[in-house]
């Protein structure tokens, strides 16, 4: 043991001397060493004269080179310096309910405090906003930061839950600094706009795109919104869409995407035409609730089948799928099966672009109306009323073979619920697949139905009439989004054998 501990102090005292020696000469020779490397510390290489450094100080392009775009530069600052005034960002507070199951399974409710954001626009001297409906919806506390950085309480004035507009009142003394409605009927594809509002909540900003299409529908209930490019996330909802005049044009309300799960700006973003909003907001003032136009139809594709059958060679119009009785449509003699190629002297293209004219119509005006009927064009006047609950039940008479396939298919679908609506989702939710039908195994409850064939589809009797027509001469070819996955191949239900 003694042979062993002296064999070990002598190597140490060795290798303790040899690194005493590297020690010195490095220090004598001035080489950077071990002791160095140890302190983090490498040679210094640091230069003892400065090079000498010349930096540009002029623009590689003049204001004379780009002239258009110097004047586009402060031309986007000056609309934003005038609007900016105008947008506020929105804070909301409330509780919702919250159910919850304990250890022995059973179901309570608790009230959760929750909170919210999104933007306005101021649009009268008294304090008037227009926002969202969906941001302020079931809120109990609603604070307004306008961009001088001060925040005040507003209250509900009014709303249109199916439009996504509320009214908003500030309630402190203004005057306050508003922006005018624009002609939204005026706008065309390819004018450039700009979106304001608060995204995430991090402040203020400004987004710049164009008009990409116009009477773009989400739903039954939103027809005729704008479509732009301008990048339109979480926050801006309520937000303006402006002009190139600073004018309104929309309210921003929703993007297109369908990822219900991440929702995100795709490129294609909506917003509520400014002649729909300024309406509603007038309506709610003068009357306290919207005033909305009701026809009182139903609407089916115009499938080349339905047009080969009422001899209509065109591809554009809506087809009425039923009238509802002691209606507007039925007091202007309009029929099943008739086909609305214009309104008010404007071509239709489709139902949605027909739901947006009834909505911008004023109540109790009449309006003329060409329909295809009997292989031929029929003028007809119809005077649009207020909308009532009790009349837009329309009956749906499907007897014989179209009620023995609907039954043999076994789906039964409904609405979209509005946060599907508020993220550009469209199309149909599954509520039912029967036992032993041809869909069961294929289509689930909850599944959303945006396609049938080749059409999209919006609400159910779009559904049901395509079933009605194509589903016992053909495969049925069914697109579906289920659990927020979009399925990229088509659920094949064969041929239905009667």
């Amino acid at each position: 043991m003694k042979d062993s501990y002296r064999k070990f102090l002598v190597i140490t005292i060795v290798l303790l001397s040899a690194f005493l020696v590297v020690v010195v000469l490095r220090q004598i020779t001035t080489k950077p060493g071990l002791l160095v490397f140890l302190q983090n510390s490498g040679p210094d290489f640091q230069q003892t004269t400065p090079d000498a450094v010349t930096l540009e100080n002029k623009p590689v392009l003049t204001k004379k080179d780009v002239t258009i775009l110097s004047q586009l530069n402060d031309e986007y600052t000056r609309i934003s310096a005038a609007v900016m005034p105008s947008v506020v960002s929105i804070n909301t507070a409330g509780h919702a309910n919250k159910r919850v199951r304990d250890r022995f399974g059973r179901i309570s409710t608790l009230k959760e405090a929750t909170t919210g954001q999104g933007s306005g626009v101021i649009v009268s001297r008294e304090g008037h906003v227009l926002t969202n409906y969906h941001v302020v919806a079931r809120m109990e506390k609603i604070d307004v930061r306008l961009a001088s950085g001060r925040t005040l309480q507003a209250s509900i004035i009014g709303t249109d839950s199916a439009l996504d507009i509320a009214v908003l009142k500030i309630l402190s003394e203004g005057p306050f600094e508003a922006i005018s409605f624009g002609d939204s009927d005026t706008v065309r594809e390819g004018n450039i706009v700009l979106a304001f509002g608060n995204p995430f909540g991090i402040g203020k900003s400004i987004t710049q795109g164009v008009i990409s299409a116009r009477e773009r529908s989400i739903s039954d209930l939103q027809g005729a919104l704008l479509q732009s490019s301008a990048a339109i996330n979480p926050g801006y909802s309520g937000g303006p869409l402006v002009n190139i005049y600073g004018e309104i044009i929309g309210i921003n309300s929703s993007i297109f995407t369908n990822d219900e799960k991440n929702p995100g700006f795709q490129g294609i973003s909506f917003s509520i035409p400014s002649n729909i909003t300024k309406r509603t907001f007038i309506d709610i003032l003068e009357r306290g609730r919207p005033i909305r136009g009701f026809l009182g139809v139903s609407f089916s594709p115009l499938v080349s089948a339905k047009r080969s059958e009422l001899s209509y060679q065109k591809e554009y119009g809506a087809l009425l799928s039923d009238v509802g009785p002691r209606t507007p449509a039925d007091k202007a003699g309009l029929k099943k099966n008739d086909i609305v190629i214009s309104y008010d002297k404007r071509a239709v293209r489709d139902p949605e672009q027909l739901i947006g004219f009834i909505q911008r119509s004023e109540v109790g005006k009449p309006v003329t109306l060409k329909v295809w009927r009997n292989q031929q064009e029929v003028v007809t006047t119809v005077t649009l009323e207020e909308f009532n609950k009790d009349l837009a039940t329309v009956p749906v008479s499907r007897i014989g073979e179209t009620e023995q396939i609907l039954r043999t298919m076994g789906v039964a679908v409904t609405y979209l619920g509005t946060q599907h609506r508020r993220s550009g989702i469209s199309g149909v939710r599954v509520t039912r697949v029967m036992e032993e039908s041809a869909a069961e195994g294929s289509i689930k409850p909850n599944d959303i139905v945006y396609q049938v064939n080749q059409y999209r589809i919006n609400q159910p009797n779009e559904f049901y009439d395509l079933i009605g027509m194509e589903a016992a001469k053909k495969d049925t070819e069914i697109y579906v989004i289920r659990n927020g996955k979009v399925f990229s191949k088509p659920l094949i239900i064969s041929k239905l054998e009667l």
